[in-house]
């Protein structure tokens, strides 16, 4: 480029000079011509910035892929769970071996209770517990007190609704069901960390899952008196995915 930019100064000098152009002429052939090189050398840094990113992506591409299939090599040689088992130490873990007034569900490695809206767990078109469901949150915090009291256990609280749309409730801030879920396990949480319960709130977490787990695929009222529901499991930090304890809460608070 620069073997060209002096050839055509010096062809255009010489033209100058034989009075062919303008010397204003031949100042803007030359301050085109810088343009061009200024240009040219920005797009050649801009391609080798954009090489960089690239090779940079097809690392972290080939990273991640190694990271998958260390996964499935470790997933495929994990033995297998015996579900019957670990329900019947989770159990003993609560201190409860019968199922009292609430049903015993599993999540992967987390074993809790469900308690659904067919004993009517909130008012109407709200998050307001009812009066049945604080005396079994009662109950139930009354077994998980002892445990906390003298173990790492966390508990972590999942909302579900039914698949229905949520009408008269925008009013109130709610945008969906997730939203109106994640609000039914918030008041779960607030009683069973309030005066009536008294369990350490740094330690229970929630979820809000909306319509989108069903236990029960009908549209009928059964089915979704099955689906508006909450689920409580207690259990190590690791074994609920929650990680370590935040830094205020401590053993036996």
């Amino acid at each position: 480029m620069k073997k060209i930019l002096f050839s055509l100064i010096s062809v255009s000098s010489v033209a100058l000079l034989g009075g062919c152009v303008s010397l204003e002429e031949y100042d803007r052939v030359v301050k085109h011509l810088e343009n061009e090189q200024s240009a040219i050398a920005a797009t050649s840094a801009e391609n080798s910035r954009l090489s960089g990113e690239l090779t940079k992506a097809r690392n972290e591409n080939k990273s991640l892929m190694a990271r998958i299939d260390e996964m499935r090599t470790a997933a495929a040689n994990t033995p297998e769970m015996d579900t019957d088992k670990l329900l019947a130490e989770i159990r003993k873990q609560w201190g409860m071996e019968k199922n009292g007034d609430w049903e015993w569900v599993q999540s992967g490695n987390a074993v809790g209770v469900r308690l659904d809206d067919s004993g009517v767990l909130f008012k109407s078109g709200s998050w307001e517990l009812t009066d049945g469901t604080k005396s079994t949150l009662k109950k139930l915090a009354a077994t998980m007190k002892g445990k906390m009291d003298s173990s790492n256990s966390v508990i972590r609280i999942d909302g579900h609704t039914d698949s229905d749309p949520i009408k008269n409730l925008a009013k109130s801030g709610i945008k969906d069901n997730v939203h109106l879920s994640t609000m039914r396990a918030m008041a779960v949480r607030e009683y069973l960390s309030g005066k009536d319960c008294g369990l350490p709130i740094d330690r229970i977490f929630v979820a809000g899952f909306g319509e989108y787990w069903p236990v029960e695929p009908g549209k009928d009222s059964k089915s979704k008196q099955r689906n508006r529901r909450v689920e409580i499991y207690m259990g190590t930090p690791d074994g609920l995915s929650i990680g370590r304890l935040p830094a205020g809460a401590q053993v036996g608070k």
